[in-house]
């Protein structure tokens, strides 16, 4: 859990989806809203999106508490969100504040909220509804004033659709929800995003300026990106901290080669001709469904929630389709 400063994020985009994002962010943060569902992939930047929502909202000076569901252990996720009092179980030395209590008046921000365990999730709902909730091992109601925001990189109509997330609070979170497009979805951003970074690490690490050679920057730019924003990061600090004194960072000084193009992160230049499957005359409905869905992974390198996108169907359908497959193998 974090509390964080009153400054305005960086968002660096060149692209009409994410520039519309953006403005879509600060109108819904103007009105005062109060509920706002963040979804995209992970490392698309949904926590960046969160914290403009809160730099722009009425809350401003106020405090914004992050908590990541996922990182909580399920055990601890009630005195994380609610606080507990003194004694409330072994360990509980002391009365804690939870993340509602200290975002009292400002935006408490729940990423991975997909990843809330189920018997908490109608303690979240009744928190949510009746803006009030009581510590664990407690008996006083507090009340509070807070915008909620929340983010998740599933799809949670699939997850309630499955059980595992309650229908009631899906609606109760879903007032207004806004999708971070993925990376390979606005390449324009890349450059812009490589010379950030770049800039960054560079400071960080006491580097002369240097640059990333046109190549490099071709070979980005090819790039799917299934880590989105985050792995490419990660790939521009790598280049930075192994790059040598030379003026310009090139392909055999730094690891983008490794990163981009050997193991997992094979980078496939597209071309019409990926998007064709040829099928024999004769071969049975289920056969077709199985080369689909075989090629149609192959050109998202793997990317089951890409390829569900694109056939059309849940990321649990698509699992389900593939067990099949892969028990009459």
């Amino acid at each position: 859990m974090t509390q964080d400063k009153v400054q305005k994020p960086v968002c660096l985009t060149s692209n009409d989806k994410m520039k519309k994002l953006i403005c879509h962010i600060k109108k819904v943060a103007q009105t005062g809203c109060t509920a706002l569902l963040i979804s995209g992939e992970n490392g698309t930047g949904k926590e960046v999106m969160a914290r403009l929502f809160h730099y722009y909202s009425p809350r401003k000076n106020k405090p914004m508490i992050t908590v990541n569901c996922g990182a909580i252990p399920s055990e601890l996720v009630e005195s994380e969100l609610f606080g507990h009092e003194k004694g409330a179980f072994t360990g509980a030395y002391e009365r804690k504040k939870g993340c509602f209590e200290l975002a009292d008046g400002g935006t408490l921000f729940l990423d991975e909220i997909g990843e809330m365990p189920k018997p908490l999730q109608v303690k979240l709902l009744r928190a949510v509804e009746l803006a009030s909730f009581r510590r664990v091992g407690g008996s006083e109601e507090i009340q509070v004033d807070i915008s909620l925001v929340t983010a998740t990189n599933k799809i949670l109509s699939d997850e309630v659709a499955s059980g595992d997330f309650r229908e009631d609070l899906f609606y109760r979170l879903n007032v207004i929800e806004l999708h971070v497009p993925p990376l390979r979805q606005r390449k324009e951003d890349i450059p812009l995003l490589v010379n950030y970074y770049q800039d960054y690490f560079l400071h960080l690490y006491g580097k002369e300026a240097l640059k990333l050679s046109d190549e490099g920057i071709e070979i980005l730019v090819d790039h799917d990106w299934s880590g989105n924003v985050r792995e490419l990061k990660n790939v521009i600090e790598r280049s930075v901290v192994l790059l040598s004194d030379r003026a310009e960072i090139d392909l055999d000084q730094t690891q983008l080669k490794v990163s981009l193009k050997g193991g997992n992160y094979m980078s496939k230049k597209r071309n019409a001709g990926d998007r064709i499957i040829e099928i024999l005359i004769g071969s049975s409905l289920e056969k077709v469904e199985q080369q689909v869905i075989n090629q149609t992974l192959n050109f998202v390198d793997n990317n089951k929630t890409e390829a569900a996108k694109i056939l059309g169907c849940s990321r649990k359908t698509l699992h389900n389709k593939l067990d099949k497959y892969r028990t009459k193998e």
